[in-house]
């Protein structure tokens, strides 16, 4: 049975209406395009009859003729070319499922599709990951005829969620197609497709002209004047495209607004809040289980990952103390702005979907009681699991190059590699994530650890340094750094907008400066106290350390603020010479290759005294001699690059090998550098 849909917002009717003037706009402009072609085809056709007619038919009549057709000709392919594209889906990667292998599935599904009151779906498939969506083979004539839609329910989002709550996420999917206002959208996207292949596909249409073209110089020369027309109508084009998509943009995201109201007028506020709070931490504890067979010092294997998602899901939940309820972890919406600290709001006009945080607010407003819940785990009312967990991690496995090794182990087998692995990729909890986002350096420690010896030891505890209070400082400051660079494009009119709120004051683009001034006043002052807590951690620490972890501990923190300031210049260095090599992965005439080379070999002996000094450098005692081995050979080697009019593929290899090992060389050193100066840290803290 239909439930009572919820009514369509007004900002939705007001964003419809301005898609649908958009749109015949648009359609009329196309349509007067096309008029203006079939009159530039028909003239010249009537052209060719008076040449035939009036003149000998020899070569360069032959040639005059099919040069003028063949330019009317590319020209109306041009015009109506994406009206035979045939966009299908590929599910090659899913796995379709029958309503006689999955009852309990599909009953959810038939619930779904009375209440929101749509049509069933053509094909239901499973997907590997944490999502679902309903979609289906797209033509142009998809705008005018009823399509059949396919339904993919992920197994990630299976795997982490209650029967209730898959029934809000399948409600939201099916709401999109529930009323007949929202078939709008598909007009606006089928625009926006139109569009785009005109301006950016056309490949193909391109050799065919350059083939065409190649025949004689007559023909190319015709060929040129279809490639202009073709480029004027492109302009135009071009001008509609980015207003379009904006407009899309626009209804998309009144159009997620609309959907959840439909599932929550379905299952109720609470449920389908908690749906979407989960979803990030669905998503991370199956992307973390996947990241852990990827890194190459783990020789372990799964049977089924979906099993270490939700190994991963209850630990990652523990450690962000998160509440559980029904056997999932339940997300409080106030945890969503823990770090984000930025005072500056903006309404993404690219962005298809609102925030989460957004999202949420729509659905508490409605305030729909959420009754009859089924907290089953969904995992429970489909019949095959397993063993379709199996087939998709299989297949993840394949899809990432990744072999079965048959060292499988248990989920707290894998627990316990992840918790040591992780240990190594992260710093001490100690911290309470206060140097997640910034790092331990210290310009002036010398004058610290002078000052310590004419002053009275610290009356302060350690957690005092690092409570909640302290880390969001370091939050709100990087948030400011953010707001500050955004502001500055939107003084200079990079980011073009017209109103914008700072700290809950609206202003204009010309009163972005007062932001700033704000900005910068608060910035003062959070410098000001990061600094003087940063200058206790530090005395805190040399106070408490033995005299061999003082020694280590000036050592360690010295040549890690000497190595800050040295990553900057190597990374500058890199970020110099990328460029030069732009015009290896370009179609160029061989004197432009020769010339680009030559520039190039000067700026990479630059680039490669930059390596031999990262080698001596802090950064090289972190290296490995594998990775030593390669920057070496490549320093020493004498690479062209482009000889005999081809290029050296095994040079360009090399090179590619080099410059990714630098960056690795650079990141890993920096991280390691830095991690050894907490671990002593923590070291000194805990003793």
């Amino acid at each position: 049975m239909t439930k009572n849909l919820p009514p369509i917002s007004k900002e939705y009717k007001k964003q419809v209406t301005n898609s649908i003037l958009f749109i015949i706009l648009f359609f009329f402009i196309y349509l007067l395009l096309i008029f203006l072609s079939l009159v530039l085809v028909a003239a010249i056709g009537y052209l060719v009859y008076a040449i035939i007619s009036n003149l000998k038919f020899n070569y360069l009549v032959i040639l005059v003729c099919g040069g003028l057709i063949g330019m009317g000709v590319f020209i109306l392919i041009f015009l109506v070319k994406f009206i035979f594209n045939f966009q299908k889906n590929d599910t090659s990667a899913y796995i379709e499922i029958k309503r006689n292998t999955e009852p309990e599935l599909f009953k959810l599904i038939d619930e779904v599709v009375n209440e929101v009151g749509t049509e069933q779906p053509k094909k239901v498939f499973l997907s590997n990951d944490v999502n679902a969506f309903v979609n289906y083979n797209s033509t142009f004539w998809s705008m005018f005829l009823p399509v059949k839609k396919n339904l993919t329910i992920g197994m990630g989002l299976i795997n982490t969620t209650t029967v209730s709550e898959l029934k809000a996420i399948l409600a939201h999917e099916f709401g999109h197609f529930s009323q007949k206002s929202m078939k709008v959208g598909s007009y606006v996207n089928q625009a926006n497709k139109m569009i785009y292949d005109m301006l950016y596909n056309n490949k193909d249409l391109t050799d065919y002209m350059d083939k065409f073209a190649s025949a004689h110089a007559i023909i190319a020369i015709f060929t040129k004047f279809a490639v202009w027309f073709i480029m004027g109508i492109q302009w135009i084009l071009a001008k509609f495209y980015d207003f379009l998509y904006l407009k899309h943009m626009s209804l998309s995201r009144q159009m997620e607004f609309n959907a959840d109201a439909i599932a929550t007028y379905v299952v109720g506020s609470e449920v389908k809040s908690a749906s979407l709070l989960r979803l990030d931490l669905s998503d991370a504890a199956l992307g973390n289980s996947l990241n852990f067979y990827l890194d190459k010092n783990v020789n372990a294997d799964t049977k089924n990952i979906y099993q270490n998602q939700t190994t991963l899901l209850h630990y990652l939940s523990k450690e962000n103390n998160h509440e559980v309820k029904n056997g999932l972890p339940y997300i409080n919406e106030n945890e969503l702005d823990r770090y984000n600290k930025s005072k500056l709001q903006i309404e993404d006009q690219w962005a298809s979907h609102p925030t989460i945080q957004q999202r949420i607010t729509a659905i508490k407003k409605l305030n729909i009681p959420s009754e009859n819940i089924d907290s089953r785990l969904a995992k429970n009312i489909v019949k095959q699991f397993d063993q379709y967990a199996e087939k998709f991690t299989d297949k993840l496995f394949e899809y990432n190059m990744l072999t079965h090794t048959g060292n499988y182990l248990t989920e707290q087998e894998f627990e316990e590699n992840y918790k040591n692995l992780l240990a190594e990729k992260s710093f001490p909890k100690i911290f309470n994530s206060y140097y997640d986002v910034k790092n331990p350096v210290c310009e002036d420690f010398d004058k610290i650890k002078s000052e310590l010896l004419h002053s009275e030891k610290l009356n302060i505890s350690k957690n005092e340094l690092f409570d909640d209070e302290k880390v969001s400082l370091i939050f709100e400051k990087n948030a400011l750094d953010s707001d500050s660079k955004v502001l500055e494009m939107i003084q200079k009119k990079t980011y073009k907008l017209k109103t914008f709120d700072y700290d809950g004051v609206k202003y204009t683009q010309k009163q972005t400066s007062k932001a700033q001034k704000i900005l910068s006043d608060r910035m003062f002052i959070i410098d000001n106290e990061i600094k003087k807590n940063d200058d206790q951690i530090f005395k805190f620490i040399y106070q408490n350390a033995t005299t061999e972890q003082k020694l280590k501990f000036s050592d360690l923190v010295e040549n890690f603020t000497k190595a800050d300031k040295e990553f900057d210049d190597y990374f500058n260095a890199f970020q110099a010479f990328v460029p030069y090599l732009d015009f290896m992965s370009q179609r160029m005439e061989i004197s432009d290759i020769m010339r680009n080379r030559n520039i190039l070999l000067p700026k990479e002996n630059i680039f490669k005294g930059k390596i031999k000094e990262l080698i001596t450098s802090h950064f090289g005692k972190y290296m490995q001699i594998e990775d030593k081995q390669i920057l070496d050979e490549y320093v020493d080697a004498d690479h062209l690059y482009f000889e005999h009019n081809t290029y050296n593929n095994n040079e360009i290899e090399r090179l590619n090998t080099a410059l990714g090992k630098y960056q690795e060389v650079l990141s890993s050193g920096y991280f390691k550098m830095k991690k050894e100066v907490l671990n002593l840290m923590e070291e000194i803290l805990q003793n």
